[in-house]
């Protein structure tokens, strides 16, 4: 917790340790632990320390597995979604890229989670997704807007 309160420093070199020491806790903590510690942060924390918690949230995402995913999804995305609203641009434009993250791990089976977007919002995430199968050279590239 400390961690993610030092993205609030006025100092750019600490905010910068600060994302250096998240990262390699992301990488090292055991990712359904790292996301339970995550969510309630997420969703209650105001700016900047949301926005680091969904980056972190979004590097454990990348490393963890289906299955666990699945599991912790109702407890990933009420977050997330407050996130797509939220005042900040940049708390906006991480939680499409933590939904990209969870898309990219479970496909398909995040779209049920997303029926509270609004068209615009499905829109967008849709476009950040198929930038993300194309960037990784995925020969996929479904529409889960179609779908929903």
């Amino acid at each position: 917790m400390k961690t993610l309160e030092a993205h609030k420093d006025s100092h750019k070199e600490v905010v910068r340790a600060a994302e250096e020491t998240s990262s390699t806790l992301a990488a090292s903590i055991h990712p359904d632990q790292c996301i339970k510690v995550l969510c309630p942060i997420v969703q209650t924390a105001d700016y900047p320390v949301n926005l680091a918690a969904i980056k972190v949230q979004t590097k454990v995402i990348e490393r963890i597995n289906k299955d666990s995913l699945v599991q912790l999804l109702p407890d990933i995305i009420p977050g997330l979604m407050q996130g797509y609203d939220n005042t900040e641009s940049s708390v906006r434009k991480a939680s499409v890229f933590c939904l990209v993250a969870i898309y990219s791990v479970i496909g398909e089976e995040l779209k049920p989670h997303l029926i509270q977007l609004t068209g615009s919002k499905m829109k967008l995430l849709n476009l950040y997704i198929k930038r993300a199968q194309t960037n990784s050279n995925s020969s996929s590239s479904s529409d889960i807007s179609s779908h929903c």
